[in-house]
């Protein structure tokens, strides 16, 4: 009886182990931006401009991504605040843009979402992408979709954002800039000045 006692004990405890080794780490303590932290206006080969208007615009989402191995349940807790603050910055900017059911779009998995965003970025979109992309809305041809995509190495952030606007009747990708800072993305001053900076940009492309 005792030996098989302690058999259970070390398959628990061998358990137990092994659920801690596979317990992924945390991200690095959450940091304050500096006052002055940069915004870098990269000239990119595929940013693109072809819209004429703005006045038929809806808001998809902000899909935001960490291109690091930690903590699941943490980086869902951020991704959800500063979707909250993207969805506030665009309604801030277009007062009256039309907001549309992200669940759709954030119900999908990563590896249905990442592609079709690789390829709106080479410029290589196909009609299958717009469709996982675009969040169908009756009343509206424009869609403004953003991305962000954060890496964190050595206690470092590099944050870029994409900023898509895509016809989705004639499934056109219209509208690409790309911007990046350096500093924690938890910092959510710095997040919506980064966002301001580019959402505005975009409002003040159309002459």
């Amino acid at each position: 009886m005792k030996k098989i006692v302690f058999i259970l004990i070390g398959i628990v405890l061998v358990g137990c182990g092994s659920t801690k080794s596979k317990t992924k780490p945390k991200l690095p303590p959450k940091t304050t931006c500096a006052e002055d932290a940069k915004i870098y206006d990269q000239d990119s080969s595929f940013e693109l401009n072809t819209l004429t208007s703005l006045d038929s615009l809806s808001y998809a989402t902000t899909y935001i991504r960490f291109s690091t191995q930690t903590d699941s349940l943490e980086k869902d807790q951020i991704r959800y605040k500063l979707g909250k603050t993207s969805q506030k910055v665009a309604l801030k900017v277009f007062p009256t843009i039309q907001l549309t059911d992200a669940s759709i779009l954030l119900g999908k998995n990563y590896n249905e979402i990442v592609g079709p965003i690789l390829r709106l970025k080479d410029g290589e979109a196909r009609q299958e992408d717009f469709e996982v992309l675009a969040i169908p809305n009756n009343n509206t041809d424009l869609q403004l979709f953003i991305e962000v995509q954060s890496y964190a190495g050595d206690g470092i952030f590099v944050n870029y954002i994409s900023i898509f606007v895509m016809d989705t009747k004639k499934q056109e990708l219209k509208y690409y800039d790309f911007i990046k800072y350096k500093c924690d993305p938890r910092d959510e001053t710095m997040f919506m000045k980064t966002l301001y900076y580019g959402i505005n940009k975009l409002k003040n492309s159309i002459k």
